[in-house]
């Protein structure tokens, strides 16, 4: 009976195509170093890390744990949130030069960190920079909901060229040296709207 049931199989074969296999999924990454031109599920940026991310892939989330030394991820789309805290030296998120549009499939959050810098990102829900220290620059960044800047005591502080399809807020920031906030649009529309575009 065995045979006979193979058999069908393999007669039925050549009908319905061959079986398909399970994908593997991208694999996750602790990052401490630096990663190009890869393909990952989720990141982890641990304690103490340095982490470097270009021209890649990241089909889920990335987060960091503890104080990372530095994060900096460009020319990278992520599909899911990116979550990024208690970063020590520096911050980069966006587009190396500010040349393409990386993608932050949902939200896109750095607080209590350093030296941040996120230019040129386009994030399907909110864009939330709090509680930071050093230098901050959010230049040229399309939000389809939200976008706040609250919070932050640094040195100076730049926010320009920004749209967003919710509310906008910038407030409850301290500067010693210069603060901007100018030609931030609102688009306007719904944030359903806004993601499809």
């Amino acid at each position: 009976m065995k045979q006979v049931v193979f058999l069908l199989i393999g007669a039925l074969a050549p009908v319905f195509g061959q079986v398909p296999s399970a994908q593997a999924l991208p694999p996750d990454l602790v990052c401490d170093g630096s990663y190009h031109h890869r393909t990952l599920r989720h990141v982890v940026i641990p304690d103490d890390a340095r982490c470097v991310i270009t021209d890649s892939r990241i089909t889920g989330n990335v987060r960091t744990t503890g104080a990372p030394r530095v994060v900096s991820i460009t020319d990278t789309a992520v599909s899911r949130n990116i979550h990024v805290r208690n970063v020590v030296e520096r911050v980069t998120i966006g587009a190396a030069g500010c040349r393409v549009d990386p993608v932050a499939g949902r939200n896109l959050m750095v607080r209590n960190s350093r030296n941040v810098a996120i230019c040129e990102m386009s994030i399907a829900n909110n864009l939330v920079v709090r509680d930071n220290r050093g230098t901050l620059m959010v230049r040229d960044n399309k939000a389809c909901n939200n976008l706040r800047v609250v919070g932050n005591h640094v040195r100076s502080l730049r926010v320009l060229r920004n749209s967003y399809a919710g509310n906008f807020s910038v407030a409850r920031n301290s500067w010693v040296n210069r603060g901007i906030v100018r030609d931030n649009v609102d688009l306007h529309q719904n944030p359903a709207a806004c993601r499809r575009k």
